[in-house]
């Protein structure tokens, strides 16, 4: 039991820890204040560590592997008194 429990935090990234540490915060601050704020807060980070969601899609990804040397602009140098 406590290796699968050791398996499963092992394949967890940090923004996950950082979600489940702000979870646990906003259920501290819900018991503080009584806010339906916090708690509202606190399932929503929750629940993105809880079944790992988070952007839709993969739309928070970035591909590092796909680089190009290729110019996306040009930049003219910049001379004031060029006309005369």
């Amino acid at each position: 039991m406590i290796q699968k429990i050791k398996q499963y935090f092992s394949s967890w990234d940090a923004a996950r820890y950082i979600k489940a540490i702000f979870a646990i915060a906003m259920v501290a601050g819900y018991f503080a204040t009584d806010e339906a704020m916090y708690l509202f807060g606190a399932l929503f980070f929750g629940g993105q560590v809880v079944f790992n969601i988070g952007c839709p899609g993969g739309a928070c990804a970035t591909d590092n592997a796909k680089k190009s040397d290729e110019k996306v602009m040009t930049f003219d140098k910049y001379e004031p008194n060029k006309n005369k």
